[in-house]
């Protein structure tokens, strides 16, 4: 069904490329005006859509580790489309793989800084406007391995877990505002953060994925469409697995 997001403003992070360049191609076949941003150079993808549907989408470079950004991605935001409804909370960071005595303060520092701080700031920066209009929908893309067990890679594992209750508190603060805050778990997907393992982990990442196959990014748009539409108008401060079933392992 088209137009599941007829009049709907929406800021996608890290759009560039992956879960975020197929999310802003969906929103925009649905009737959203995007404001597509990302700290990375559009690929392939991204560029069709601007080259396509350039009255409906704006690319904006956003560091989301930055509150001043945030602040003139905003404006930038409003001064093309107006004010947000909609806000996905989708670029992070892998991490080094390292485990807790082998990884580093910096590396841990930088994970949370990427997975949980930038959350944090779009969600601060969009949510007062949000308020104002009010309500609206938030989707932020943390993994399943926010919330199942993995050995090593602490520093990724533990901001995704930390991203996750980020969202769930901010699910119950402003579910009366009526803006609803969902969280997603995507498992394997093929981006490009997901192609820096070796092929050994990827294997292993497939052999326990009782799909037995990694998703492609397009697999993933549709949830997060779902979760962003007035189709979701009763769906707030949950989890929501795109992940092949493996948190069900």
């Amino acid at each position: 069904m088209a137009g599941r997001l007829n009049g709907k403003t929406a800021i996608v992070t890290g759009a560039a490329t992956g879960i975020g360049a197929a999310t802003t191609s969906m929103f925009v076949a649905e009737g959203a005006r995007v404001f597509a941003a990302d700290i990375r150079e559009p690929g392939e993808l991204l560029n069709s859509v601007l080259s396509e549907k350039g009255d409906f989408v704006r690319f904006n470079h956003l560091d989301i580790r930055q509150a001043e950004a945030w602040s003139a991605g905003l404006a930038a935001c409003i001064k093309a489309f107006g004010h947000p409804n909609i806000l996905i909370n989708n670029a992070g960071a892998l991490g080094s793989g390292k485990p807790v005595h082998e990884e580093s303060a910096e590396a841990m520092s930088a994970a949370f800084e990427s997975n949980v701080l930038g959350m944090f700031l779009g969600m601060k920066t969009v949510i007062p406007g949000m308020i104002e209009l009010g309500g609206g929908a938030i989707v932020n893309v943390s993994s399943v391995w926010g919330l199942s067990g993995v050995a090593n890679n602490v520093a990724y594992q533990t901001s995704k877990g930390a991203a996750l209750m980020l969202s769930k508190n901010a699910g119950v603060t402003y579910a009366p505002m009526n803006i609803r805050i969902n969280c997603l778990l995507p498992g394997y997907i093929d981006t490009p953060m997901s192609r820096g393992v070796t092929s050994e982990e990827a294997e292993a990442l497939i052999d326990f994925t009782p799909l037995g196959r990694r998703a492609e990014p397009h697999e993933v748009a549709p949830m997060i469409t779902f979760l962003a539409s007035d189709e979701a108008s009763f769906v707030a401060a949950g989890n929501y697995m795109v992940d092949g079933g493996m948190a069900a392992l």
